[in-house]
């Protein structure tokens, strides 16, 4: 497991406050630390050094199929290097963002990241979305109390050229746009509701299924080969049509 220096790269939202205070630096410095040890600590499969990273009640939620792991059961699996698949692939991490919670002095933490996976061995790849909930405990120290993932995409590697021509923005309306932009590495998505999500192309005139409830974005191309149309479609049914600009 590999994890870039991206993962230093936090952005605060604070529930209660627009600033930085002297408390929420050093939770955001605190909880960083423990993030970079967990994360050594778990490509080492070292569970001596794992354990006082986690919450006494800790739980995992795996991504694939919405197991759950105990505090024991994990750190058990951990130490076989079947906790993850990260364990088995290389592993970046990408657009965190961290919310603290608690003032004066923040005792909860909500971390969030996008993780790639590559399996170069098979051509294949995987995007989960990751949630850390962190707390800190009657000593002072911060510690992991829950990790869940979301699957985002699971399949061949991606044409990352391919994904660059499709940024930019898809007017249905004056006042309903749909826009596409290229942000660290990855196609993002504004839809007009103001829900993010981060796209993956399945072919160049079709987004991979998100869930059947969501529905896909499908685009219309032009003789060059570029998109000049999106439209989401759930099921058959077209919901909207956007010409880009």
């Amino acid at each position: 497991m590999n994890v870039t220096a991206a993962a230093l790269l936090a952005t605060v939202a604070l529930a209660s406050a627009s600033f930085e205070t002297p408390q929420t630096k050093a939770a955001l410095s605190a909880i960083e630390d423990v993030e970079q040890r967990f994360a050594r600590a778990l490509d080492a499969r070292d569970r001596p050094a794992l354990e006082p990273l986690l919450a006494d009640r800790f739980n995992w939620i795996h991504a694939s199929d919405g197991r759950v792991d105990t505090r024991d059961a994990w750190l058990g699996n951990a130490a076989k290097g079947m906790a993850l698949t990260g364990q088995r692939s290389e592993r970046t991490e990408h657009g965190v963002s961290v919310e603290l919670h608690g003032a004066p002095q923040p005792d909860t933490a909500i971390r969030i990241g996008r993780i790639r996976l590559v399996d170069t061995a098979n051509k294949r790849e995987s995007w989960l979305r990751q949630t850390h909930v962190l707390v800190r405990g009657e000593d002072g120290a911060w510690r992991l109390a829950l990790g869940q993932g979301v699957v985002m995409y699971e399949g061949p590697t991606l044409d990352l050229a391919l994904h660059q021509r499709y940024t930019g923005t898809y007017v249905i309306s004056p006042e309903r746009k749909l826009v596409l932009t290229w942000e660290d590495g990855a196609l993002q998505a504004t839809f007009p509701n103001g829900a993010r999500t981060q796209i993956f192309l399945a072919s160049p005139t079709e987004e991979a299924s998100r869930t059947l409830g969501a529905g896909r974005l499908k685009f219309t191309l032009g003789d060059d080969g570029r998109p000049v149309a999106a439209s989401l479609v759930r099921g058959d049914q077209e919901v909207w049509r956007a010409k880009r600009e």
